[in-house]
């Protein structure tokens, strides 16, 4: 009802307010009844004043429902803008924090810059008007990547470019920066008399350490060592008790600096596997061969090449299918990665706690690991080899699972090197 009066009820007020004027019109000049005539106008002066009502109150409905309109348009705006705030603040980030953990070694590399590159065109120019990436490009002129200090400097001027294009009334210093950052490699110089990041040769009272002879057991200490973080802790952890014996992991975009590295694993090299967030390494393990995922437009391509055999290049989709289902731990292919490869590993030993980090700080994903560190590794882990409930088992919280670790293949490797345990203070820490 009340729909049918907001439709037709002005009509029906005009069209009583014609038939009363011309009813008042026709009493009046038939016979000048006056109480007629009053009462006729009576009924017209409601009539106008109803009429005069609705179109104040459709007016003031008008002006209402636009500004409730502009309301819902500005919070739309004001959602949309914070929405675009975050995601420019979660690239900046990412981007700024790989600038810096690319420096981490004290080098940067050529796959590096490449990595920069990407991610500037893939992610950071969406967001960085024309004037941020003008900058960006000043800043990278004429430099020379493999000088490290003046890389340093252009990262931190181009983090301060990024900050200020979040905030531009954050005051943004430079220079604070960097000189930050020295004051770490200050630090970390005056704590261990060196710089870690430098590879030297030293010795140690707690190991002992003697060019290796070839053993029937292993040979794995003629050969190479590498570091290797766990992109996602919990998801190759899970791998590794499952009895998934591969070290995962993702590129996006084209790149495959991390790849080429998996690629120079050889036989017998020992992988060192870093966790993030205090834990450090976790485990020792043995390369065997290694795997890779290429996922293209139409089609996936995985190559298993297992040392001592002929390199196998599949192109079956139900045999790639099944092998993604279980090798790519990460749901990379899911996720738009272009490439998941793995090493493909021998487990020999793992620390439920993890054994700190005593080579200095390594964040990229694979790189090669100083002999001189990866030999303090393997005396703590020999430290710890026989309590049986750090080593070689892992807790999820619930539930504690056998890792799948050979002690008598990792005596033999310690043995091979005339290794001895590392040693803790009275503190528990170690010396």
């Amino acid at each position: 009802m009340k729909d049918l009066w907001t439709k037709w009820g002005d009509g029906f007020l005009t069209i009583l307010f014609i038939v009363l004027l011309i009813t008042t019109v026709v009493v009046y000049i038939s016979d000048g009844n006056l109480w007629a005539i009053q009462v006729l106008s009576a009924c017209l002066g409601a009539i106008i004043t109803i009429i005069a009502t609705r179109l104040l109150l459709s007016k003031q409905s008008d002006l209402e429902n636009k500004r409730d309109i502009e309301r819902r348009e500005a919070d739309e705006r004001e959602k949309r803008d914070f929405e675009i705030y975050n995601a420019k603040l979660k690239v900046y980030s990412k981007f700024v924090s790989q600038m810096y953990q690319f420096l981490s070694d004290g080098k940067v590399e050529e796959p590096e810059i490449l990595d920069l590159r990407t991610q500037i065109f893939g992610q950071v120019s969406f967001y960085a008007k024309k004037d941020i990436l003008e900058l960006i490009n000043d800043e990278l002129k004429e430099k020379n990547y493999t000088d490290t200090q003046q890389m340093q400097r252009t990262f931190a001027n181009i983090a301060s470019i990024l900050q200020k294009d979040l905030r531009e009334d954050w005051p943004v210093n430079p220079k604070s920066s960097y000189e930050l950052w020295d004051t770490f490699d200050e630090l970390l110089d005056k704590s261990q008399g060196e710089n870690i990041f430098q590879e030297k040769t030293t010795k140690t009272e707690s190991l002992s350490v003697e060019m290796p002879i070839e053993s029937a057991t292993s040979n794995s200490l003629n050969n190479c060592f590498w570091h290797f973080t766990m992109w996602g802790s919990d998801e190759q952890l899970k791998a590794l008790r499952e009895g998934i014996y591969e070290l995962n992991l993702v590129e996006y975009d084209g790149i495959n600096w991390r790849t080429n590295l998996i690629k120079q694993v050889q036989k017998d090299d020992l992988i060192f596997l870093f966790r993030s967030g205090g834990w450090g390494y976790m485990g020792v393990y043995r390369a065997r061969g290694w795997r890779i995922f290429e996922f293209g437009e139409n089609k996936t391509v995985e190559t298993i090449h297992i040392f001592g055999e002929e390199e196998n290049v599949i192109t079956d989709e139900a045999i790639i299918n099944e092998d993604l289902k279980r090798s790519d731990i990460y749901k990379s292919k899911e996720n738009g990665a272009t490439l998941c490869s793995s090493i493909i590993v021998e487990p020999i030993a793992f620390s439920k706690d993890g054994i700190g980090n005593p080579g200095g700080v390594y964040r990229r994903t694979i790189s090669r690991y100083y002999r001189e560190y990866g030999l303090k590794q393997l005396a703590r882990f020999m430290a710890i080899m026989d309590d049986n409930n750090i080593y070689n088992v892992h807790n999820n919280g619930e539930k504690t699972f056998t890792m799948g670790c050979n002690k008598e293949l990792f005596k033999g490797i310690l043995a091979s090197g005339n290794i001895q345990p590392a040693q803790r203070d009275e503190k528990g820490n170690w010396v």
